[in-house]
């Protein structure tokens, strides 16, 4: 697979199918060097996101800005009108935005005089505007070079993959305090020397975030999810991310073009399909059968009887109550490296009951 194709679609963030993505994971393994730049690179878009143009919002401003307003659309025209006091705020605020634009106009020119020095033999020419709008773009990916170069100067760049293969379970202390519990297959990437409270993730996880005043993002190839602290969970495969919240709040937005976003609130879930600009509406979910696929295992106010259930499917073991106990509910939250033994040890305690094993099933007794 063409590496080459693959690296120009996560730069402009586009969505990578799943052999893509397999082949880019072995790519950065391969390369320290190739996954140093892509953390800088992701970690300059991750800060800058909100305080630049987009790439195209700059052509248009760009053609506008060199007096050829009449080469747009009349839509064109329409969204650079209404957004124009935004855009010459954010241009004037960084220098090399404006001198990026005139380059722009010195190049147009130049390119006509060559236009007109061609053979003229043709009557059918037609000026290539797309040519001047590509010039364009490659001139705001130069300024965000230049940018990336600034940061990376400021220190070194140490990209941190975790990854759990299949059926495996990874927790990831992360520099801030968070934790990261992976449900494999999955990965998990950040900048570690320099963090900024942000990750990468593919796959599946479950997040304790530390609070702090800074925000933490989970960006995936469809979403993104904001906090400052809170627990939930985040499910990215297959053109799909779905989020959970257990604890706290959280905003997730789309990472399209002109993204909307929703606030969930402790038991909600929304999910965001690759290509779309909106996350679905919140409902309200069963947390204990929602974040099942994160390997935890969530007691709410739950039932004794269920809580069995629950231990006995996902720990493959049998587990029996007297009952007497029939009427006892039971709250907890266990990571999938908690021994059933562990579980049922720290059940038995908040009932003042005790476990017993008989043969291949665990008893909780008075």
């Amino acid at each position: 697979m063409d590496q080459s194709e693959i690296l120009k679609k996560v730069l402009c963030e586009e969505a990578l199918n799943a052999e893509e993505k397999k082949a880019h994971i072995e790519n950065l393994e391969a390369d320290p060097d190739l996954a140093r730049s892509l953390a800088g690179w992701q970690r300059f878009r991750a800060y800058m996101r909100d305080r630049i143009p987009s790439p195209r919002d700059f052509v248009l401003y760009s053609l506008v800005f060199g007096g050829h307003a009449e080469d747009l659309s009349e839509e064109e025209a329409a969204e650079v009108n209404e957004k124009w006091g935004a855009l010459d705020s954010v241009i004037e605020s960084d220098p090399g935005y404006s001198e990026v634009a005139a380059q722009i106009e010195r190049d147009r020119q130049d390119f006509l005089t060559c236009w007109e020095l061609e053979d003229n033999r043709s009557t059918a020419r037609i000026l290539p505007l797309r040519t001047f709008r590509m010039a364009a773009a490659i001139a705001v990916l130069a300024v965000s070079v230049i940018t990336i170069l600034l940061l990376l100067n400021q220190g070194d760049v140490t990209l941190q993959m975790a990854t759990a293969d299949p059926g495996e379970y990874e927790r990831v202390l992360l520099p801030d305090g968070s934790i990261a519990h992976l449900n494999g297959p999955a990965t998990l990437r950040f900048d570690e020397q320099n963090f900024s409270r942000s990750v990468e993730l593919t796959g599946v996880g479950f997040f304790d975030i530390a609070h702090q005043p800074d925000q933490f993002s989970v960006q995936t190839e469809e979403a993104v999810a904001r906090v400052l602290g809170t627990r939930f969970g985040v499910r990215s495969m297959n053109g799909l991310t779905q989020v959970v919240l257990e604890s706290g709040r959280l905003q997730v937005a789309s990472i399209a073009e002109n993204p909307q976003s929703v606030l969930l609130v402790p038991g909600q879930m929304t999910s965001i399909a690759q290509g779309s600009a909106a996350p679905m509406p919140p409902v309200e979910v069963n947390i204990e059968d929602q974040l099942g696929w994160t390997g935890f295992i969530f007691f709410r106010e739950t039932s004794l009887r269920r809580a069995a259930v629950l231990l006995s499917t996902s720990r493959n073991i049998r587990v029996d109550f007297d009952p007497s106990l029939i009427n006892e509910r039971v709250t907890g939250t266990f990571a999938p490296d908690v021994t059933a033994e562990e579980i049922l040890d720290a059940l038995a305690l908040t009932l003042d009951a005790e476990v017993l094993r008989e043969g291949e099933t665990y008893r909780i007794v008075p």
